[in-house]
């Protein structure tokens, strides 16, 4: 379990998640959001509509977890959906307003959980998780990719 200190960061991170996806991209053409600089890695859109793609399963997990007692989470081909056509669009203003309603959505919830709906479990295909443990995972897991897209862009030059 994260203390209250950690918790209150997770929730801070969460918050400022969707500004700073924004910041991110902001001003990008089509192309520079559409190329692939680096081979094995998405592009700045594939990121950016995988962020949304990845929340909402994350969300939608925690909220399963919250009405039945140790579910088996869903889970998905990151790869495979990042492939789809949608995915590959340089038109990232749905991802990244539904990413923001999502993160908005997701803060409201946790700031509403006790302890003990904190320490309720899923059971995802990589192992056994707590709410707390996904709020902390994916709390930095905007960071993550707002590194990767700046590796990206980075390569570019």
């Amino acid at each position: 379990m994260q203390t209250q200190a950690e918790r209150a960061e997770s929730l801070a991170l969460m918050r400022t998640a969707a500004a700073e996806l924004s910041s991110a991209v902001v001003g990008l053409s089509a192309q520079q959001l559409t190329t692939r600089y680096i081979p094995t890695e998405w592009t700045v859109a594939q990121n950016v509509h995988h962020m949304a793609d990845s929340h909402a399963f994350a969300l939608n997990n925690v909220l399963i977890a919250l009405t039945e007692d140790r579910p088996t989470w869903r889970d998905y081909e990151v790869d495979g959906i990042a492939a789809l056509a949608d995915c590959s669009s340089a038109d990232i203003s749905g991802s990244l307003a539904y990413f923001a309603a999502l993160q908005h959505r997701w803060v409201r919830l946790c700031e509403s959980l006790s302890d003990a709906e904190y320490a309720r479990m899923g059971i995802a295909s990589w192992g056994e998780f707590s709410i707390d443990d996904t709020v902390r995972i994916y709390a930095r897991h905007t960071r993550k990719h707002i590194i990767q897209i700046g590796e990206c862009l980075a390569a570019a030059h």
